[in-house]
């Protein structure tokens, strides 16, 4: 067996011997020891504040979760209780609902046990609930046909409000047009009464020139008139003058008629003020042919897009009561059948 050797051995070492020992260590092997030991010890003292510290930090760790759970467990109680509230009230609506079903059933089979007793007696009022439920159950018939028709009549609405909007958007947009149109007529008035002014000022020049050609015509009525081979002549104001008729002769209806004097000078100025009103007033009739077609045309198109959507819905209530026919429907569909077969 090997011998073991303690701290104290070691200390009490003298010249590299153990007292009492009986036997001899080298001096490295000693130290080596030593060392050893120390370092054993000194581990042990860092194991001991490492151990302590761990301690520590699980007590903390231990205290916070202790602390989450004391909140977790608050947290529960309160959900427990809520639960427990609500799952007592509804327990309590479901027993009063329990107990009024119960009551309309033991009400029932009375009715129906005084009911089965008068049956001699009862069989009108029988057949009149079963006539009650037939209108019930056509009753029911008609919701869900209502409820179908309701929600077509949803979407219809929904198109409807489509509609009209787009109609606003359309009205809109003509009302700005009509603007548009007013503006542009208000220019053309405003041109033509400008061109109206610069006529009557022409025409009131004009009648002083013919007023003027009548004094001229009445003084020289009195000398000998001129022969026919006179060519025109100009009057000092530069205008024709009228005392050569046979230039002036105007074909109509294959026969020729001279002009009065009086409306040889207004001859020239006809063409030129008819020129000057025919072109504004065809191109002002033009845009309000154009803008007229236009309204129509957008006015057709909503009133074609208004009647496929009216075709379309009232084919969808024609599908909808195929499916879901009406009592009523179903009898007056039967006696057309009976009819034609007839």
């Amino acid at each position: 067996m090997t011998n073991v050797y303690t701290l104290k051995d070691i200390n009490n070492k003298s010249d590299g011997s153990f007292r009492g020992a009986g036997q001899r260590l080298g001096g490295e092997y000693e130290q080596e020891l030593k060392e050893k030991l120390y370092s054993a010890l000194r581990s042990k003292a860092e194991l001991r504040d490492l151990n302590e510290k761990l301690v520590d930090k699980y007590s903390e760790r231990e205290k916070e979760y202790q602390q989450i759970y004391a909140d977790i467990g608050n947290k529960i109680d309160q959900v427990n209780e809520s639960t427990t509230k609500s799952h007592s009230e509804s327990q309590r609506e479901l027993e009063a609902e329990i107990k009024s079903l119960k009551s309309s059933i033991k009400t029932l089979k009375r009715e129906a046990t005084l009911a089965q007793k008068a049956s001699s007696l009862d069989k009108a009022t029988i057949l009149s609930l079963e006539t009650k439920v037939g209108e019930l159950e056509a009753k029911l018939e008609n919701k869900e046909l209502d409820q179908v028709s309701y929600d077509s009549l949803r979407l219809e609405l929904e198109r409807v409000k489509e509609d009209l909007n787009s109609k606003e958007y359309t009205i809109e947009c003509i009302e700005k047009g009509i603007e548009a149109t007013h503006r542009i007529t208000s220019q053309g008035i405003d041109t033509l009464s400008s061109a109206r002014l610069n006529l009557i000022k022409e025409i009131s020049h004009l009648r002083e020139i013919i007023s003027k050609k009548d004094n001229e015509i009445a003084d020289l009525s009195n000398p000998s008139p001129p022969s026919m081979n006179d060519s025109s002549q100009l009057d000092p104001e530069g205008t024709l003058s009228t005392l050569n008729p046979s230039s002036q002769i105007i074909p109509v209806g294959g026969a020729e008629v001279v002009p009065s004097p009086q409306v040889m000078p207004l001859i020239p100025a006809i063409p030129v003020v008819a020129s000057s009103l025919m072109i504004p007033m065809i191109a002002y009739s033009i845009l309000i042919l154009f803008l007229i077609a236009v309204i129509w045309f957008v006015f057709g198109k909503k009133i074609w897009d208004s009647w496929k959507k009216s075709d379309r819905y009232i084919q969808t209530n024609e599908l909808h009561l195929r499916a879901y026919p009406r009592p009523g429907c179903m009898i007056g569909v039967r006696k057309r059948a009976s009819r034609d077969q007839i």
